[in-house]
């Protein structure tokens, strides 16, 4: 009776929760005693096979110095599982044999590389390949130019669109294509399959529209990608590119392809409309295919953005003078104490503001540009005069304090507007 009623507690046990692997389980407990409780009844999104990874795109094609160590430094505080790319890590060049100053070019790189917490993906682009130099450095590195892995029962085709002679024109050579549909074959069971590319062939084949002194031409390029493309019909994919430098979704037969923005290659930067911004792509993988999120690198900001010194600091820009209502101005002068409060060197710009209609400016008004060395104090000095026929004080119209600091390789960027210190 005993061994009977245990047999069965163990089966009751099992039904009410799964084995692990056979669903999602979860660990929540709680104080709440009434029926109530003080919370949503969703589902925890915590299914065991969802992962998350960031993509980053185009470095160089002009390359902005400083973005894509920030990515890096700031992409680790996500936590991704691992970081990819779809290309142009160095400047390089199909013109740039120079062994010497391509392997610097890779040494200052892979440095960038060595900060990351998780694995790092490498995928050439046309200023990392395009000459017999580049090619064997890449070769020496890396290995192989276009490969495949599985994680978590999905497949990334990682492919080189640098087939072709030189950086142009793009193309997926014969073997290279022959692998892929291997490789699909392979891979038929896959819940989703990811596709990174550099160039966006999809889009070479339809024809991209070229401006070029005063007229406008559809330049169509034959790459090879309908056949890798014909393959992947049917099943699940997604399809990343970088190379353009302008953000952008497509859709073709109810696939999702992606062209990415800038990690710090060329880009005008005029925003969302253009495409154009640096950011890293954050992807969770779903049964549903991956939720996407463009991270704006400078809108991730760290747990330190602002410390407790922080605070000290910004509150410490206070003048030392303050003055009654009605006080009248003319020669008065204004002190404004500075410290630095950092163990780091700070710099900093102090420039007045005065309202072309106001009967009051402050002198120096240019910008005054200093330093401050850890724990150093200065006080600067102003003056502050009347002009034109001066009347009474108009509050709307008095000058104002523009104080800008920044620390380089430090979060310190403050900007501030200081109002005189007039009684109201």
């Amino acid at each position: 009776m005993n061994a009977h009623f245990s047999l069965l507690s163990i089966c009751l046990f099992l039904l009410h929760f799964p084995l692990w692997g056979s669903e999602k389980i979860s660990t929540f407990t709680h104080s709440v005693q009434t029926d109530k409780k003080p919370w949503t009844a969703k589902e925890f999104l915590n299914q065991p096979k969802d992962f998350q990874f960031a993509i980053v795109s185009d470095r160089t094609g002009g390359p902005r110095e400083g973005v894509f160590p920030r990515a890096v430094d700031k992409l680790n505080e996500l936590r991704p599982e691992f970081v990819i790319t779809v290309g142009d890590l160095i400047q390089g060049g199909a013109g740039n044999r120079d062994v010497q100053k391509l392997k610097g070019q890779w040494k200052e790189f892979n440095s960038f590389i060595e900060g990351f917490d998780m694995p790092f993906f490498y995928l050439p682009g046309n200023h990392d390949l395009g000459n017999e130099v580049a090619d064997q450095i890449w070769d020496e590195m890396f290995g192989v130019r276009y490969y495949s892995f599985v994680y978590e029962d999905v497949l990334f085709l990682c492919l080189n669109t640098q087939g072709g002679p030189g950086s142009k024109p793009a193309l997926l050579q014969d073997e290279q294509i022959e692998w892929a549909l291997k490789e699909l074959e392979k891979q038929a069971e896959v819940r989703w399959t990811l596709v990174f590319m550099h160039q966006p062939l999809w889009l070479m084949e339809e024809g991209i529209l070229i401006h070029r002194e005063g007229k406008k031409e559809l330049r169509k390029t034959k790459t090879g990608w309908p056949k890798v493309a014909k393959a992947l019909k049917g099943r699940k994919h997604t399809v990343f590119a970088g190379h353009i430098h302008h953000y952008a979704k497509y859709q073709r037969n109810g696939t999702s392809f992606y062209t990415l923005g800038t990690t710090g290659g060329g880009s005008k930067l005029r925003g969302g409309d253009f495409g154009e911004f640096d950011h890293a792509t954050w992807v969770t993988m779903t049964d549903e295919g991956p939720k996407m999120a463009n991270l704006a690198i400078e809108g991730i900001m760290k747990d330190d953005v602002t410390t407790e010194s922080h605070q000290k600091f910004w509150r410490s820009l206070v003048f030392e003078e303050h003055f009654p209502k009605g006080t009248d101005l003319n020669g008065e002068t204004l002190t404004l104490p500075l410290s630095n409060p950092f163990d780091f060197q700070i710099k900093g710009k102090l420039s007045w503001v005065n309202p072309f209609s106001s009967n009051l400016e402050v002198s120096p008004a240019e910008g005054q540009i200093f330093s401050l060395d850890p724990g150093e104090k200065k006080s600067t000095v102003f003056t502050i005069r009347g002009k034109g026929e001066r009347k009474k004080v108009r509050p709307g119209l008095l000058p104002k304090l523009m104080v800008r600091f920044k620390a380089e390789g430090q979060p310190l960027d403050l900007e501030m507007m200081m109002d005189l210190p007039l009684g109201k």
